[in-house]
């Protein structure tokens, strides 16, 4: 059994990166951790130094700079910072980035990875909060990963930078010191969900930090006599509604959590599936436990108050049960 890190995998995956193509760099202000864990991402910045380029906070410019360097060659990886900043760089991740193939014919790629940690991080606040991933699902020609687990951060960067297409990579920064215990399998193929816990009462989805409260919430499931099944997502563009109508399809029942909003997001798309090829398979409605449609309050406990709790995913599963 071995225990590792999510910020170290993380780390170490854009290291190997880096050392097996000489064409990955970095550009942007902020490390991958933020100021918080910068001790961690220190030893990658100073091994790659020469491929690095670390620029004010302008993140309209350095986006759009990114995917000038991607067209001539090579593959940047674009360190946004907190998820709220992407809003600054929106024309060039959202109308540049994923467009630029399809109006070129398929002539001009654009291979190139933006990151940023979204999410409720403690005390972010209203604007620096931000879970922009939902918004980002419009973007046609933008794929969107949210590893969540330690031995898969490396397999979906890896992915990525193979399939030559724009990238948003959702990061969140309470995932770097989660601890993955286990012995690592191998990661279905980018696109594709996980099933990181079988069971047959009750489905319960999750991506990102949400995959980690999920899993907690199936194991005191567990002790009170219900077997949930967990699925992470991994990828939310493409989104895998296969692998969750198939275990739907098996317990009937299916709880989605999300940070985002209520409205337009992860968790309604994944409901949505419902509607049409899973329609039928549902014994109950679906339980989504999103954060209210409020500002974000600078408060924890406030914050604590409103994020998808690992006690909020057990109640819904357990409602649905009854």
């Amino acid at each position: 059994m071995t225990e590792t890190m999510f910020g170290k995998a993380k780390v170490k995956a854009v290291g190997d990166l880096m050392r097996a193509d000489e064409n990955v760099v970095i550009i942007g202000g902020a490390g991958f951790g933020g100021l918080l864990h910068s001790k961690y991402v220190k030893p990658l910045f100073d091994e790659f130094d020469s491929r690095i380029l670390r620029t004010p906070i302008a993140e309209l410019g350095f986006c759009g700079m990114a995917v000038g360097a991607a067209i001539a060659g090579l593959y940047p990886i674009v360190t946004i910072g907190t998820g709220s900043f992407a809003f600054e760089a929106w024309p060039q991740i959202v109308n540049e980035a994923p467009n630029i193939f399809y109006m070129s014919d398929g002539k001009v790629k654009v291979p190139v990875m933006f990151q940023a940690l979204g999410g409720i991080r403690i005390s972010g606040a209203a604007q620096h909060s931000a879970r922009p991933q939902a918004m980002l699902m419009q973007a046609a020609g933008l794929q969107i990963i949210a590893p969540s687990r330690a031995s898969d951060v490396g397999p979906l960067l890896k992915a990525a930078r193979e399939s030559e297409r724009p990238t948003f990579w959702i990061d969140h920064a309470l995932l770097f010191e989660e601890q993955e215990t286990g012995t690592p399998v191998k990661p279905p193929p980018l696109g594709k969900a996980a099933i990181v816990r079988p069971g047959k009462d009750v489905t319960i989805v999750g991506y990102s930090i949400d995959l980690i409260r999920c899993v907690k919430a199936a194991v005191e499931l567990a002790q009170q006599g219900i077997d949930a099944e967990v699925i992470d997502l991994r990828t939310l563009s493409p989104l895998d509604a296969d692998t969750i109508c198939e275990s739907v399809g098996k317990t009937g029942r299916l709880v989605v959590a999300d940070e985002c909003y209520p409205a337009a997001s992860v968790a309604s798309e994944v409901a949505s599936i419902f509607t049409g090829k899973g329609f039928g398979l549902l014994k109950k409605p679906v339980q989504r436990l999103n954060f209210a449609a409020v500002p974000v309050p600078l408060s924890p406990p406030l914050e604590m108050h409103l994020i998808p709790r690992v006690d909020k995913i057990v109640a819904a599963a357990k409602g649905l049960m009854g």
